[in-house]
């Protein structure tokens, strides 16, 4: 499955996470052509403040989630 990817070049040894936008109406992540739009940072508040840029917080959500070292969902 791709993913966006919002890493600096040294992000190596720092926390990575996973922000995906929620539609509140169904609970479920939104999805582009059926792929789930999920960004990889280390900054997960700032990609969330950045998907919720010009949407409407009673429709949309944010979820974070830590990603252990391999990558998996904590």
């Amino acid at each position: 499955m791709p993913m966006l990817n919002h890493l600096p070049a040294s992000a190596a040894a720092l926390p990575r996470y996973a922000v995906s936008l929620i539609d509140r109406r169904t609970g479920r992540p939104h999805r582009i052509s059926d792929i789930p739009l999920r960004l990889i940072t280390c900054e997960p508040f700032e990609a969330a403040r950045d998907l919720m840029r010009d949407r409407d917080p009673s429709l949309w959500d944010t979820a974070i989630h830590r990603l252990d070292q391999k990558g998996a969902l904590q």
